[in-house]
């Protein structure tokens, strides 16, 4: 009997595993595809594996880690934030050292993707404090210029300057001079932005000294356009002329904003011929991805203005607005997109987990039933074997049995009386509630469930048999969540421990009382909603 359960449970496992093992291929055929250079094509095949949710934890961990590494070479969204947090929580209990830094890394650009500056910096920090103790002195150069763009965001000046000062610190530390280059050019374009020319201006020329010793043409394509733009802001028009035309020799192929800087610099020079010109050499060497369009209206209605051609001046501003207009408006429809994708995998995941409770559900009961079918093969080949015993030998076994089964009852009344009284506190569900309701960022980390929910309706009915028969009964038309605050209440939570469990302010806490109320017409009486609730 033993042995058909087990196969009968392995026969259930086999297919889940089966499931597990074909996407595991499949991640392993991308990360063979990336090897060889094709992280497009790698891309495009994870994003064929379809409901990844379903995968064991570690599986699924693996798919998050190698998705969020193609997502940021190709410029993609990163996976959902839920995503990337089960990620994170399996490889904090059975990661590597370097996959708790790169999830953590990954978890910090999928909050920042979705504009929570707040939690994308606090991961960023957790990642810095695991790369320092590892000595991976180039990520937490990298780390700490992510963290320098979020203070970007803020136009927090101070911050990001000392955060670029730290990431270059670290790049140097791990002997990576282009990055280390690039900070001190990114501290320089920080006091430009502040219009402190002069220390700007020291920290492009030190970058470029560095640069010439290195020779990488891009680096000094990049230094030479900033000290361009530098000169410029300063007046300092010969200077500027000379360092843009040296980015145009140093990188002809991308040479197309530094066309535009030239178009700038003629225009604020008065030499409005070859400014013409290099706006239509701008127009020439722009690419399909950096096209440039605003920017090359915008030059052409200060040059035309300068000129005195105000009719085809007005035109081209007219034109650039439309564009910037037209700019605003499509990154609002992307965010609405980025919105309803996050909705549909919300959706997407409750169905999951609902089809998962059926499934399990399934499975328990096809397990049960086999073992009830065992169990009553069992009993009734023993009583054939027992045939021929006499009467009273079965009456002497059968009235031990029943003492014996007596006893056990009496002595699990006991047990269960005492259980009964302390299952709520001894309850998983129950400890993260109050564990919950304690810490917002706990909150948040680590929320409750619908299997939680489903498991505290249980407890609830073990220990108050009555209390969700007579909260249908007392509250109609309560929805799912109404249901969950009315559990709270019953668990002792007060008006503050609720307020950080929900991640609400407290007045809200009170009007979601009242509409409870309201549901069960005692909005005009003296009964409190704690204590119609403790009735029950």
């Amino acid at each position: 009997m033993k042995n058909a359960i087990l196969l009968f449970i392995l026969f259930c496992l086999f297919f889940s595993c089966k499931s597990n093992n074909e996407i595991n291929l499949k991640i392993k055929e991308a990360e063979e595809l990336i090897r060889t250079e094709q992280p497009d094509s790698a891309f495009a095949l994870l994003e064929s594996i379809t409901n990844p949710e379903v995968l064991s934890d570690k599986v699924f961990a693996h798919f998050c880690m190698v998705s969020a590494g193609l997502s940021e070479q190709l410029g993609e969204d990163m996976p959902f934030v839920p995503q990337m947090e089960r990620a994170n929580d399996y490889y904090e209990k059975h990661g590597s050292p370097e996959d708790k830094m790169n999830s953590l890394l990954y978890l910090g650009m999928a909050y920042e993707g979705e504009t929570d500056y707040e939690w994308a910096m606090k991961s960023y920090l957790s990642a810095v404090e695991l790369a320092k103790r590892a000595k991976n002195y180039r990520l937490v150069g990298k780390l700490y210029n992510k963290m320098a763009q979020l203070h970007d965001f803020d136009d927090n000046y101070e911050e990001a300057k000392y955060c670029h000062q730290l990431s270059g610190e670290c790049y140097l530390k791990g002997n990576d001079s282009v990055n280390y280059i690039y900070s001190i050019r990114d501290i320089g374009w920080i006091h430009l932005l502040k219009e402190e020319y002069d220390e700007a201006l020291e920290y492009h020329q030190k970058a470029y000294r560095l640069a010439l010793l290195l020779g990488d043409s891009l680096v000094l394509s990049s230094l030479t356009n900033r000290l361009g733009i530098n000169y410029e802001k300063m007046k300092n028009y010969a200077l500027a002329e000379k360092f843009l035309f040296q980015s145009i020799a140093y990188d002809e192929a991308g040479s197309a904003p530094t066309y535009l800087s030239l178009a700038a610099l003629y225009t604020n020079m008065g030499e409005y011929d070859k400014a013409r010109a290099y706006i239509e050499k701008t127009v020439l060497h722009k690419t399909a991805k950096r096209p440039l369009t605003g920017g090359i209206l915008y030059q052409s209605y200060m040059l035309e203005k300068e000129l005195g051609n105000y009719s085809l001046a007005l035109d081209y501003y007219e034109r650039f607005n439309h564009i910037a207009d037209s700019v605003a408006e499509l990154q609002s429809q992307m965010d609405l997109l980025k919105v309803e994708k996050r909705y549909e995998y919300a959706e997407v995941l409750n169905r999951n987990t609902i089809l998962e409770l059926k499934y399990s559900r399934n499975i328990i009961g096809g397990i049960l039933l086999l073992i009830f079918i065992l169990i009553v093969f069992y009993i009734y080949k023993k009583r054939l074997d027992k045939a021929n015993e006499k009467l009273k030998k079965e009456q002497e076994e059968f009235v031990k049995k029943m003492q014996e089964k007596e006893l056990k009852v009496q002595g699990l009344s006991k047990q269960v009386l005492s259980i009964r009284e302390g299952i709520l506190e001894n309850t998983e569900t129950y400890k993260k509630i109050m564990q919950n309701a304690c810490s917002v960022e706990e909150a948040k980390k680590n929320p409750l469930t619908n299997e939680d929910w489903l498991s505290l309706y249980g407890s609830l009915k073990i220990t108050y048999p009555f209390f969700m028969d007579g909260l249908e009964q007392q509250l109609p038309g309560l929805t799912e969540e109404e249901r969950h605050f009315c559990c709270l209440l019953k668990l002792g939570l007060d008006n503050q421990q609720l307020a950080i469990f929900l991640d609400i302010q407290s007045t809200s806490v009170d009007r979601r009382r009242y509409r409870i109320r309201k549901k069960g017409k005692f909005e005009n009486t003296q009964t409190t909603l704690e204590e119609l609730i403790a009735a029950l």
